[in-house]
């Protein structure tokens, strides 16, 4: 399955791609298609990942505007078509 991918704000500076996508394996999570983005863009990794490999806690991700967390978080299952934005901490003052 094809699932889109917008990553908001600085993660832009990691990434080179305007519109990006992953091919997945039907059934996979949000989880997945992190752990995917991390593997093709390893300099992301330690911007979602702590140093066990566990989502940093101050990531959002959206799947088709909605918020992750009112579904399973991010063991959401995606589907193919679907739209994931991740979304990193937001500070100001």
């Amino acid at each position: 399955m094809i699932v889109a991918v917008e990553i908001s704000f600085s993660f832009k500076r990691e990434i080179d791609e305007r519109d990006l996508a992953l091919e997945l394996p039907a059934g996979a999570s949000v989880v997945d298609a992190m752990h995917a983005l991390a593997s093709r863009y390893p300099q992301l990794r330690t911007r979602l990942f702590d140093g066990d490999g566990q989502i940093l806690r101050h990531i959002n991700a959206l799947i088709n505007g909605g918020n992750a967390s009112f579904r399973q978080g991010f063991e959401t299952v995606l589907r193919d078509g679907d739209r994931l934005t991740l979304l990193p901490p937001v500070g100001g003052g």
